[in-house]
């Protein structure tokens, strides 16, 4: 952006400037594709906010002109090998993720030229570059807290559950040895959301928008980075905030290489203001911070409640609580295999695959682990006075288990029926005081790191 000088008058006000033509057409497309995409990002937070206010995902304003385009777009010009229809998977990065951000991108092209042509004699677009600044800061700010708040507050990641514990870590995929990472390093987590709801916070006021987007660079950059490194499907969203971040940065360029780099004095930046009547200019600096504090609360709350729910502490153990590896399984009558075909096909288990593992975690909870490493996620019904339990699987309400189970310490046997095979099991329970990654704790000093 060119340099402005401030008014005679002191007040922050910008001369008339010309811009240079690569400018005008840089703005004009930046522009475009900004409001494309952030109309796209707040058709995503309304659904958020109706499952805020209802617990069910409404259709973004947005969708119903994009569910058409993308999918025309995919089938009679792209010609994609994968379903294009398929709009979400509960994250990001999908086909048609990719083809919207092809079709915001040539539309913006195309208004640009549009644009070009029809307003070539525009010299400048000062006001409505700060038009555009105030609203990206605003959007910005608002995935800011999005990200960083289910961080500040933990929920995001999870806990070290014994099922995340009993896995071999090459049977993670990336992502999901990440989510451990992040759920065995609480304090970091806790870090990394302070400093995204801490730039968010910053880019609502006014004078500090640089700073604000000094700091959601770094947080976003490293956001980024580890989504690239462990294919989480964000990278999309990730990449588009840091580039956000760095648009607001533009104006202050040249300030920020004579002061970081070249050790030069940088002149104060002026503002232009966004209207000639002083009651829109208080209220586009005083309507965008109460945005923000309303949705920070609304996302505080939603954490809070999450938390409460979710928190190890607060959910409680389960009556057998260990991780329990099978010692003997024996069938003593077979009617046929230990799944039904849906399940089978589900988890991929044949015939041979006996349990290997039983995990009581959670109370209701139950993960069953087969000897070709696959979990099974289960509802369990433990009647403590009679010793028996009930297992159900939402996969398939047809298959029935119940076990009758008695314990010895760290022993225990199971008799009962798994989809009408008679079966009988004997375990044993893993003892966890020696797991380093939960037993180990903080040391400021260490003679043996490892």
């Amino acid at each position: 952006m060119p340099q402005s000088i401030v008014a005679s008058d002191g007040q922050n006000v910008s001369e008339q400037v010309v811009w240079r033509t690569s400018t005008l057409v840089a703005f004009r497309f930046a522009f475009c594709y900004l409001t494309l995409y952030m109309l796209y990002v707040l058709g995503n937070e309304q659904e958020l906010v109706g499952y805020f206010v209802s617990g069910h995902l409404a259709n973004s304003f947005v969708d119903p002109l994009w569910h058409r385009v993308v999918p025309w777009v995919g089938k009679h010009i792209l010609h994609p090998s994968t379903d294009i229809t398929i709009f979400t998977n509960g994250s990001g990065d999908t086909t048609y993720d990719y083809v919207l951000v092809l079709c915001e991108l040539f539309v913006a092209a195309v208004g640009t030229v549009i644009w070009s042509v029809l307003d070539r004699k525009r010299s400048n677009y000062r006001r409505l570059y700060e038009w555009l600044t105030l609203a990206v800061a605003l959007v910005l700010a608002m995935e800011m807290f999005s990200y960083g708040m289910d961080k500040l507050i933990p929920v995001r990641f999870g806990s070290l559950s014994l099922a995340r514990l009993s896995k071999r870590v090459g049977e993670f995929s990336p992502m999901g040895l990440l989510w451990t990472f992040m759920a065995a390093s609480k304090p970091y987590t806790i870090f990394a959301g302070f400093a995204e709801v801490l730039a968010g916070v910053l880019l609502l006021w006014p004078r500090l928008r640089t700073l604000g987007a000094l700091v959601a660079i770094g947080a976003m950059s490293q956001v980024f980075a580890l989504d690239m490194s462990y294919d989480v499907p964000v990278k999309l969203g990730s990449l588009h905030y840091l580039l956000m971040a760095a648009f607001l940065l533009v104006p202050d360029g040249k300030r920020l290489l004579n002061v970081l780099v070249l050790n030069r004095t940088a002149m104060p930046r002026t503002f232009t203001p966004l209207s000639n009547r002083k009651w829109v200019n208080r209220a586009a600096v005083i309507l965008p911070m109460v945005s923000g504090v309303v949705w920070l609360a609304m996302l505080t709350r939603f954490s809070l409640k999450r938390y409460a729910i979710e928190n190890p502490a607060a959910v409680g153990q389960s009556p057998l609580y260990g991780v329990w590896v099978v010692d003997d399984f024996s069938v003593t009558e077979n009617s046929g295999p230990l799944l039904t075909d849906k399940l089978a096909r589900q988890m991929h288990i044949g015939i041979s695959d006996t349990p290997s593992e039983f995990i009581f975690d959670s109370p209701g909870a139950l993960i069953i682990q087969f000897s070709n490493g696959v979990l099974d996620y289960t509802d369990v019904a433990i009647d403590q006075a009679k010793t028996d339990m009930t297992v159900s699987d939402e996969g398939d309400v047809n298959w029935k288990t119940d076990f009758a189970y008695q314990r010895s310490g760290d022993r225990l046997t199971l008799r009962g029926h798994m989809n009408g095979d008679a079966v009988d099991l004997r375990l044993h329970r893993l003892d966890l005081a020696n797991d380093r990654l939960t037993s180990r704790g903080f040391h400021w000093i260490n003679e043996r790191p490892f």
